[in-house]
């Protein structure tokens, strides 16, 4: 009796251990799911887009770190953000690719990263933002400099 009372308890056990573990699953396996960028069409050329994409994250406050034409690259990074925390901050990067026919339209690839810096035990971490008010302000941005006459890259500094 005491081996069978033993096998229905590990058999409830097993039950229990089991029940709920998809919905923890999926929103384990979203955690970690890569993130894709988001995307908008220009109806521009990719010069242009490249130059107004630096002029634009220029404006923002962001540094590039790297900029390629010919591969359609741009990425730029923000200042160091103190954070709450006793010595936390945090950092944004924002990684472009653009892609499409010289004379356009342009499709533009973003995401955006967050590092943070602030839990001294687990080290600093970084995370691609699947949702944040930047992407619309950056889109936003670019959209709004590239319908400038004349091109705000193109007037020297001071006009």
């Amino acid at each position: 009796m005491n081996l069978r009372a033993s096998a229905v308890l590990l058999t409830v056990a097993a039950a229990v251990a089991v029940t709920g573990c998809e919905s923890v699953s999926s929103r384990v396996s979203g955690r970690f799911a890569t993130v894709p960028p988001k995307l908008r069409t220009f109806d521009a050329g990719n010069t242009d887009i490249f130059h107004a994409a630096q002029y634009v994250l220029r404006q923002m406050d962001y540094t590039l770190t790297r900029t390629a034409i010919a591969q359609g690259i741009v990425n730029a990074k923000s200042r160091v953000i103190p954070a709450d925390s006793l010595g936390g901050a945090r950092q944004f990067t924002i990684d472009l690719t653009l892609s499409g026919p010289a004379a356009g339209p342009t499709e533009v690839a973003m995401l955006l990263r967050q590092g943070v810096e602030g839990d001294f035990r687990a080290g600093p971490q970084q995370e691609t933002l699947r949702d944040h008010g930047l992407y619309a302000a950056f889109f936003a941005a670019l959209d709004k400099a590239l319908k400038t006459q004349p091109p705000p890259w193109l007037t020297p500094a001071g006009r």
